[in-house]
C-alpha cells in the first residue's frame, strides 16, 4: 500500500470518526416530550389533596360569621397565594440590596503541560534565531487571587432597583389587604345565604312531604273516580308544579353551604352547623362624603398604584444614571508558584473609567420617555381614583336600595306566614283543600326565601360599602394567627367600624382627614368655583372592579357635584 493510500484512508477514517462524534453529540443532545404518566397523576393528586386541607383547626361548634371570616382568611387558597408573593417580594428585596456591595471574587487554579513552555527569539533584521530555546515557566504551577470591585454607576442602579424592590413589597402588601377585603366580602354574602338556607330546609322539607302526601291522595282519588279526570289531573299538575319549585329551592339551599365551605377552604363535602346570629337592622355611622375621602387614601388598589407611579420616577432615574460615565475601583492579592518569577506574591490597585460618548445623545430622549411614563401614571392613578369615588357611590346605593327591598320582602313574608295560619283551620280534608294548603304554604316558603335572600343581599352591601372605603376588616397587628384569635380580631374590628369608630392601627382619624381634605363634594364646589385653568386630556373610560373581574365604566362628570 502507497504512502498516499494511507493517507487517503486516514482522511476517511478521520472524517468518519468526527461525523460519527457530532451525530451522537446531537443525539445526546436532543430532548423527546414524555407526558406526565397516570400513576404520577395519581401521585399529584395525593399530594395536593393533602397541601389543600393539611393542619386547619378542626370544627368543634357550630360556626360564626367571625368564624367563617377567619377560617377563610387563615385557609383560603387564594390568600395563601397572595402572602406567598409578598414574601417573594421580600426575599427578592434581600437580594436587591446585594448589588449595591462590592464584588468579591476569589479563584484558585493548577496547571500542568508534558514539556517545557520553551520558546526563541528571531531577528528581525537577519531572520535568524538569535537566542537559543529558554523557559521561564514551571511545568506545574499554582495560582490565587482575591480581588475586591466597586463600580459607583453599578451601585447607583443597584440603589435605585432596591428602592423600586421596596415599593413593590409595599405594593404586594396593598394586593395582600386587597384579597383579604374581597375574601371577608364574598364570606359574608355566602354565610347569610348559608345561615339562612340553613334555617329553612326543615321547613321545605315538611312542605314537600305534605305536597308528596297531597300528590299521592289526588291519585288515589283520582283511581276511586271521586272527582272529574279533569280537575284531577289540574290538581296534579298544580303539585307537581309547586314540587318541583320545593325542589329546587331545596337544592339551591343544600349548594349555599358547599360554596362557603370552599371559601373556608373546606371539602365541599363537609357537614357542619352554622350558628345562629344577630338580624337586627344594621346602621351607617359615616357620610357618603366620610367614605369617599377615607377610599382615597385607604383603597389599597389606589396605594399600589401610587408604589407604581414612585418606581416610575425610579425607572426614570435609573435610566439617566446609565448615560453617565461608570468608575470601577479596584484591588486585589494575587500569587503564583512559578519558581522563575522573582515575587511570587503581589497587590495591585487602580481606578478604570469608561464612558459610551454616544449615550450623551440619548439624554433628550430617555428625559422625555421617562416623563411620559410619570404622566401616564398620573393619570392611571387620577383614573382609578375616579373608579373607586364610582364604586363608593354605588355601593352606598345598592345598600340603600337592598335595606328598602328587604323591609318589603320581610313584610309580605310576614303577611304570608298570616295567611297561612289563618288558613290553616279553613279547609276540609279533600282533594281542593289539600292542594290550596300546599299552594298556601308553599308560597309561604318562597316569600320566607325571597326574605331571606334580600337579608344577605342587604348584609353584602353593607360589607361592599366599607370594602368600597378601604376599611380593613382586620387590624394591623395580631397576637397569634389562630382562628379563634382571627375571629375575636374580626369581631372586634367590625364593632368599632360599626361604632364609627376607626382605630389608629388601621387608619388615620376620620376628623383629621376632613379637617385636611374635606369632603370629595367641597373639592367638586371649589374647584367649579375656581378660575377655569386650561384642562389636560382625561381619560374617558376607566375599569372598574366588579367582584374578580374588571370591566370598562365611563367616567362620571362630578364638575357640578351636589350631594342628595
Amino acid at each position: 500500500m502507497t504512502i498516499k493510500s494511507k493517507v487517503l484512508e486516514y482522511k476517511t477514517l478521520h472524517r468518519t470518526a468526527v461525523a460519527g462524534a457530532i451525530l451522537f453529540s446531537l443525539t445526546a443532545c436532543s430532548v423527546t416530550p414524555t407526558p406526565i404518566t397516570f400513576e404520577q397523576k395519581l401521585a399529584l393528586v395525593d399530594a395536593d389533596r393533602k397541601a389543600m386541607f393539611q393542619d386547619q383547626e378542626p370544627i368543634t361548634q357550630p360556626i360564626s360569621l367571625e368564624e367563617a371570616m377567619a377560617r377563610a382568611v387563615k385557609y383560603n387558597l387564594k390568600e395563601r397565594l397572595a402572602l406567598m408573593e409578598k414574601l417573594a417580594q421580600d426575599n427578592i428585596l434581600g437580594l436587591q440590596s446585594f448589588d449595591m456591595l462590592p464584588k468579591v471574587a476569589a479563584s484558585a487554579g493548577w496547571t500542568a503541560r508534558n514539556n517545557e513552555a520553551a520558546s526563541s527569539s528571531k531577528s528581525i533584521a537577519t531572520g535568524t534565531e538569535s537566542l537559543v530555546s529558554s523557559t521561564s515557566q514551571d511545568k506545574q504551577s499554582s495560582s490565587a487571587d482575591l480581588s475586591v470591585s466597586w463600580n459607583v454607576l453599578d451601585f447607583g442602579i443597584g440603589y435605585f432597583g432596591s428602592k423600586a424592590q421596596a415599593n413593590n413589597v409595599l405594593a404586594a402588601e396593598e394586593r395582600r389587604r386587597s384579597v383579604v377585603a374581597d375574601i371577608i366580602q364574598n364570606v359574608r354574602g355566602a354565610y347569610w345565604e348559608a345561615v339562612k338556607a340553613q334555617e329553612l330546609q326543615p321547613l321545605v322539607k315538611r312542605t314537600l312531604k305534605d305536597a308528596y302526601s297531597a300528590l299521592e291522595t289526588s291519585k288515589q282519588t283520582a283511581a276511586e273516580r271521586l272527582i272529574s279526570p279533569l280537575e284531577s289531573l289540574k290538581y296534579q299538575k298544580s303539585l307537581l308544579e309547586m314540587i318541583s319549585r320545593l325542589e329546587t329551592l331545596e337544592g339551591d339551599l343544600a349548594a349555599s353551604k358547599s360554596r362557603l365551605a370552599g371559601l373556608m377552604n373546606l371539602p365541599p363535602a363537609t357537614q357542619y352547623e352554622l350558628a345562629s346570629q344577630s338580624t337586627q337592622p344594621l346602621a351607617l355611622p359615616y357620610q357618603l362624603e366620610e367614605l369617599e375621602t377615607l377610599s382615597m387614601v385607604n383603597r389599597p388598589e389606589i396605594n399600589e398604584e401610587a408604589y407604581r407611579a414612585r418606581n416610575t420616577v425610579l425607572e426614570t432615574r435609573s435610566s439617566l444614571m446609565r448615560l453617565l460615565p461608570g468608575a470601577s475601583l479596584f484591588v486585589g492579592a494575587h500569587y503564583n508558584s512559578n519558581s522563575y518569577s522573582l515575587n511570587n506574591d503581589w497587590a495591585d490597585a487602580g481606578v478604570q473609567v469608561s464612558w459610551n460618548l454616544l449615550s450623551a445623545f440619548s439624554y433628550s430622549d430617555v428625559k422625555s420617555v421617562g416623563e411620559a411614563k410619570e404622566k401616564i401614571a398620573d393619570l392611571r392613578r387620577q383614573a382609578l381614583r375616579m373608579a373607586v369615588l364610582t364604586q363608593v357611590n354605588l355601593a352606598w346605593q345598592q345598600y340603600k336600595q337592598a335595606d328598602n327591598q328587604f323591609q318589603r320582602t320581610a313584610e309580605l313574608s310576614r303577611i304570608q306566614d298570616a295567611i297561612f295560619v289563618q288558613s290553616t283551620g279553613a279547609y276540609q280534608n279533600n282533594t281542593q283543600s289539600l292542594v290550596e294548603r300546599v299552594r298556601i304554604a308553599t308560597e309561604s316558603v318562597l316569600a320566607k326565601r325571597n326574605r331571606d335572600q334580600s337579608f344577605a343581599m342587604m348584609q353584602s352591601a353593607y360589607g361592599a360599602i366599607y370594602k368600597a372605603a378601604g376599611l380593613d376588616p382586620l387590624p394591623k397587628s395580631i397576637a397569634d394567627t389562630s382562628v379563634e384569635t382571627l375571629s375575636a380580631s374580626i369581631a372586634h374590628q367590625d364593632a368599632l367600624l360599626q361604632q364609627g369608630r376607626i382605630s389608629d392601627e388601621t387608619l388615620v382619624s376620620r376628623v383629621a382627614l376632613n379637617s385636611a381634605l374635606g369632603s370629595m363634594s367641597d373639592q367638586y364646589e371649589k374647584a367649579d368655583t375656581e378660575p377655569k385653568k386650561e384642562e389636560a386630556s382625561k381619560p374617558q373610560l376607566v375599569m372598574l372592579s366588579t367582584g374578580d373581574s374588571l370591566q370598562e365604566t365611563a367616567i362620571i362628570d362630578y364638575t357640578n357635584y351636589v350631594q342628595p
